[in-house]
């Protein structure tokens, strides 16, 4: 049988990886200290491309602890290291975490600053994904402004036609998306725009050549908020 471990005597990888196990049941506390273990060994080995990968999950142990100013700066501190060493995969990661967090901030010129930088990236390495989450936020920042609602409306249209592209799980998670937003918009009162959503979209997509089982999604659903009693 194997001997167990003590805490004190794992190296940095089994570190890491207890931090990522200690995460994924939520335990952040824990996760922070293995990760924090870790950090330091790779430090003492010189081992600056392990650093870049501990620093990104010790960000988003930082971020589920709401300690955003630490996970900002563990974040870049992880793209940097990417960058410096050529790793643009792992850069691309890291600064769709940068943006994501100035999105949850509410810090839309920071956001705006690191998913140019994160598109830019993504777009030279045909990642659609990251693509379409970033058009999506792109379209939320521009409709949370009076002027900018046809706006909003192209990057939402952006977001369907990258998840198109990378495949049908990402598209059917990107017509949910339209649907929360559509809700969120009637929860504000705005049946109107809600309905306009629904138009733009069906129209962007019967002239890109969707399915006609997500065009009929989409009237369905502007059908189904035409049918809703209007609140005074």
């Amino acid at each position: 049988m194997e001997e167990r471990k003590d805490f004190e005597d794992l190296d940095e990888r089994e570190l890491n990886e207890l931090g990522n196990a200690y995460s994924a049941h939520g335990m952040w506390e824990e996760a922070i200290r293995s990760y924090l273990r870790s950090l330091a060994l790779r430090k003492a080995q010189g081992d600056i491309g392990g650093q870049g990968v501990v620093l990104n999950n010790l960000g988003a142990a930082y971020c589920n602890q709401r300690r955003y100013q630490e996970a900002l700066g563990c974040y870049d501190g992880s793209r940097q290291i990417a960058h410096e060493l050529g790793e643009q995969l792992s850069e691309l990661v890291a600064l769709m975490n940068l943006a994501f967090l100035h999105f949850t901030q509410e810090e839309p010129e920071d956001f705006l600053r690191c998913a140019d930088e994160a598109e830019s990236l993504a777009l030279a390495l045909e990642k659609w994904e990251p693509l379409s989450k970033l058009s999506w936020l792109r379209g939320r920042v521009a409709l949370s402004g009076p002027q900018a609602y046809e706006q909003g409306l192209a990057h939402y249209a952006e977001a369907l036609g990258y998840a198109a592209q990378e495949g049908e799980t990402e598209l059917e998670e990107m017509i949910g998306r339209v649907d929360e937003q559509a809700e969120r918009l009637l929860s504000r009162g705005s049946r109107g725009m809600a309905l306009v959503l629904y138009d733009y979209l069906q129209a962007f997509m019967r002239d890109q050549g969707f399915s006609q089982a997500l065009l009929n999604h989409l009237a369905a659903k502007r059908e189904d908020i035409l049918c809703r009693p209007s609140l005074a």
